[in-house]
Order: C-alpha cells, then structure tokens, then sequence
C-alpha cells in the first residue's frame, strides 16, 4: 500500500476506488491527455488500415471519395444529436465519443463490402475466394456489432436511461448487416455453383442434377429475399423510429429548432414505413396476379431451353411461358412487367383468355 493512498487493497490487487483515483489524476494533466488522444488515433488508424488491406486490399478513387464523405457525414449527424442529450463533461465525451467512432467504423465497412459486392456481382469472371474475401467482411462487422450491443445492454444496466440510446444505432446496423449477409450469401452459393457446373460434364446427369439444384436456389432467393428483407426494413424503421423518440424524450419537449427537426425526421421515417408496406403489398399482389396469368412451363420446356430465364440468363426450376414460348422467373417478369406496357396488356389478355378458359 502507498502511503499517499494512491494504491490500497487487500494485497491480492487493485480496488476500484484506487483505480478511480488514478485515471482522475492521469486525466488531470493536459499532456497526458494529448498522449493519450494520440495513441488512440494511431492504434484506431492502424487497425483500420490492417482491415482494409485484409479485406479489399486496395481502395479506388470512388471508394476512397465515399469513405471520406461518409465518415464526415456519419460524424457530424450522429454527433448533432449527442450534443442534445450527452451532458458536458469528460468521462461522457469519452464513452460518447468512443461509441460514435467504433460505429462510424462498423458503417463504413458494411457500406464498403456492400457497394464492392454489388460491383463483383456484375463481374462474370469473379471467383468464389475472392467474393467471400469480400463477403467476410459483413460477417466480421456483424460479429462486432453484436458484441457492441452486449457491451452496451451490461453498461446500461448499471447507468441511467441515457446509455439506453447506446443499444439502437447498433441494433439498427445489425439488421442492415443480417439483411445483406443473406443477399449476398445467396449470390455467394450462386457462384460456388457456377464454377462447380463449368467443372462437371454438360452432359452427365451430376449436371442435370446441379441445374435442377441451381433454379430451386434461384427460386428460393428471390421468395427469402423479398419476404425477410421486408421483415428486416420494418425492424431497423421501427429501431430508428424508436431512437428519435428516445432522443426526444431525453432532450424534453420545447418547441426549439431542435425538435422542428426531430418532428421532421420522425414525419419522413413515418412516411417511409407507410410507404415500404405499401410497395411490398403492391408487389405480393402484382405477383399472385402475373402466377395465375401465366402458365407454368413444362420440365420438358425448360431442359429445350436449356434451363435458362430469357432476362437474367439463370437456371430455373420453375417458370412462366409467354404466348411467343419464351420462358422467365416469374420475379423477372415482375420487373419487366414494371417497365413494359405492352406486357400489361398482355398479361391481362392472357388472364382473361386462361381465366376463362379453366372456367
């Protein structure tokens, strides 16, 4: 035990009050402070940059852009908020700030394996290491993500409703993450087969069997993808709705320019819930329609046409034939049939003409 009382216990370490004491007197001195501030920006830096060569190796002009604005961006919105209902003082500035750069972190490598994944997608020469080299990058922002918000749930136990706000902006990341995960995951087990079939014999029935495998993948996708990305867009709305409340109910209720905007943000995501329900009713109802217009094509049809979709060029283990015999994923015709007015004519004189008929 020291005799200036700096270090006391039970000789088996350190009590907590001792190491209280000691971080006050280490923050009370300006140039520990500024060493400190450093050493955290140099090993935050360094391991940024450790992950980046790990995971995309090397940054394009456009990336590089994008990660800029959105760090400025991310910074400046986040932190306009903080200030509303962190209160001023040094042990809160540094748990605040601390969550904000961590998270500002985890955001842009989750943008940044998203946007490289899209662009891989349209390459026809990627190989299946070099997506999940990519891809792997999701997971560990997921992983992290979900470790942050176990760090925060134990925090905000022993604290007051405050560190509450710590939970969403994670728990809303986590949803984004878990969404793109399964997108690209599917287009990950979607190259794997590709590069399987060119392996196999065109005409071995191990490749009839992996075409068959390959639609009945392509098939589920597109049903998974629509029904659970609309289930994980309603979580990180309503998550981000519950952040503005919360937000709101810490700042109080006054009529200050401050709550203009609260109110405007909570306008625009209530607006963009209604909206992202009715565009998925839309949508499970134009498809219930073009399923019972169409006939479904025979397996003989689809082995004549090799088993390929007409607008993606992908295997299909089950689709719709046009009156000029053409085979599609009936999730392709939805989109061509978006776009396409003659194709709405016709689909609705097609539902007549086999309504009718089966009548």
């Amino acid at each position: 035990m020291r005799s200036d009382g700096l270090f006391f216990g039970d000789g088996h370490g350190v009590s907590l009050e001792s190491t209280r004491r000691a971080l006050e007197l280490l923050l009370s001195s300006h140039v520990t402070v500024a060493l400190l501030v450093n050493f955290v920006i140099n090993v935050y830096v360094l391991v940024v940059l450790l992950l980046k060569t790990l995971f995309f190796v090397q940054l394009n002009a456009s990336e590089t852009r994008k990660v800029l604005e959105g760090f400025v961006n991310y910074i400046l919105y986040k932190g306009a908020f903080l200030l509303l209902v962190v209160p001023p003082n040094i042990s809160q500035v540094m748990i605040w700030s601390s969550w904000l750069i961590f998270l500002c972190f985890l955001k842009i490598f989750q943008s940044l394996a998203r946007d490289r994944l899209e662009r891989l997608n349209a390459s026809p020469s990627v190989t299946p290491l070099k997506y999940f080299r990519v891809f792997s990058a999701l997971l560990m922002v997921l992983f992290a993500d979900f470790l942050w918000m176990k760090l925060c749930m134990i925090y905000s136990l022993h604290s007051s409703s405050l560190f509450m706000l710590l939970f969403f902006e994670p728990l809303c990341m986590a949803f984004e993450t878990f969404q793109a995960i399964m997108v690209h995951g599917f287009q990950l087990l979607e190259i794997c087969q590709g590069h399987s079939n060119e392996s196999a014999a065109d005409c071995s029935a191990d490749s009839d069997i992996q075409k068959t495998a390959s639609g009945s993948l392509s098939e589920w996708k597109g049903i998974l993808v629509r029904h659970c990305g609309f289930i994980l867009d309603m979580f990180t709305l309503a998550t981000v709705l519950g952040h503005y409340l919360m937000t709101w109910w810490l700042h109080g209720m006054a009529f200050h320019l401050v709550d203009v905007v609260l109110f405007l943000n909570l306008r625009a995501l209530l607006s963009a819930i209604l909206k992202r329900i009715k565009t998925y009713i839309n949508l499970w109802k134009s498809l219930s329609s073009l399923d019972g217009a169409l006939p479904d094509a025979s397996y003989e049809e689809l082995c004549a046409y090799d088993d390929e979709c007409a607008i993606c060029r992908g295997q299909m283990a089950r689709a719709k034939k046009l009156w000029c015999n053409h085979l599609f994923h009936l999730v392709c015709l939805r989109s061509w049939y978006d776009l396409c007015a003659l194709l709405n004519n016709e689909v609705f004189f097609l539902h007549a003409v086999y309504g009718s008929a089966s009548r």
